[in-house]
């Protein structure tokens, strides 16, 4: 079950009363976060923004003492012009314009009471609630360079406040079969082609940062995969498909059985590709240029379309799991074997080339 991720914004004088709240959230099987998780020697500004960006409810909590801070005021703005459900904890007689269309909760010193109203089933309302009542927010990239970048930098914010979460992607060979290999090696060589490789050169600083940190994910939470072993990627030849198929088959081979999970979806779409982390973000693909990668991605960290897509998603792994059921095989040595098997096939393509050529 994912947790909900609770900002929680305070005044230094309040601290007493925020340990409260915090061990009541944590009781609730909730994820705090406050300034007690900020990592020294970072931006304090830019982690609360950060913090805020990723968290499912903000929740201010209002005294005398934090409604004299003027960021208290600013952190509201913020939380609101990202669309996320603010439930502000209120302790004595507070001005008007601090509670002015906000649902508060007045704190009371009976613990049942409190923790009652900070229950799950309190915050999983808001986020439900705010899904009907605001539109996710999207940024988007138009070039496949720009969605490798941007994907890393989703990634490695959630990565930089020591947090993961599992990796469920969707298309063609998933990021685990990018060569985590420098440009030298002949991995990269193959992978394109004869003459391509260096054409490519940018696309793989930046592509071989998404393997590695969505790598770091997937070895520390796992990861669900819906791959097509039998996709042509746009004619690049035997080899190309070859080095591909054996970078994802080694990725496979050093993951346990109980951290990767893989379902095989055969004759994909090349436009089908979907990433989503944890509950943090999701990057979702909604045009492909054949053979020239993404033309345009959607990146959003909006909780309630996020959840959305994992339900979605865990359907139809389960749905493909159902129809390639094996005996005695793991989903990932099923996929592995199909993988061995598809790569014979294209040695002896390659084999035949070179015998002819």
């Amino acid at each position: 079950m994912n947790q909900y991720r609770i900002f929680i914004s305070y005044s230094s004088e309040d601290i007493e009363l925020v340990q409260k709240i915090v061990a009541i959230i944590e009781e609730n099987g909730l994820q705090p976060m406050w300034s007690e998780n900020f990592a020294v020697g970072h931006g304090f500004p830019d982690q609360i923004k950060s913090y805020i960006a990723h968290s499912h409810v903000f929740v201010p909590v209002l005294t005398n003492a934090s409604s004299k801070r003027g960021w208290v005021h600013q952190e509201i703005g913020y939380a609101t012009a990202l669309q996320i459900p603010i439930l502000p904890i209120t302790l004595e007689q507070l001005p008007g314009e601090m509670l002015q269309h906000l649902q508060a909760i007045p704190w009371c010193d009976d613990e049942n009471r409190m923790r009652d109203h900070l229950s799950r089933k309190t915050f999983e309302k808001l986020v439900h609630d705010s899904g009907k009542e605001s539109r996710p927010l999207y940024e988007s990239a138009d070039l496949h360079e720009h969605r490798t970048m941007m994907m890393v930098d989703y990634a490695e914010k959630v990565k930089s406040m020591d947090y993961f979460g599992r990796v469920r992607q969707k298309g063609a060979l998933s990021s685990f079969h990018i060569p985590d290999k420098g440009f030298e090696d002949s991995a990269w060589q193959q992978r394109y082609g004869p003459g391509r490789a260096d054409i490519y050169r940018f696309r793989y600083e930046w592509l071989r940062q998404e393997r590695k940190i969505l790598e770091a994910h997937a070895k520390k939470e796992g990861c669900s995969l819906i791959i097509d072993p039998f996709f042509d990627f746009s004619g690049y030849g035997p080899q190309a498909r070859y080095v591909r198929l054996n970078e994802l088959l080694e990725f496979l081979m050093i993951m346990p059985d109980d951290m990767v999970h893989v379902a095989i979806h055969k004759r994909m779409a090349a436009d089908e590709n979907i990433t989503i982390v944890g509950n943090w973000f999701l990057a979702a693909t909604v045009s492909n240029r054949m053979g020239m990668g993404y033309k345009q991605t959607i990146f959003t960290r909006h909780a309630p379309t996020i959840q959305e897509r994992i339900e979605k998603f865990d359907d139809e792994f389960r749905s493909l799991l159902n129809k390639q059921k094996e005996t005695g095989k793991s989903s990932r040595q099923t996929a592995m074997h199909i993988i061995e098997c598809e790569m014979k096939k294209l040695q002896q393509e390659i084999d035949k080339d070179i015998i002819q050529g």
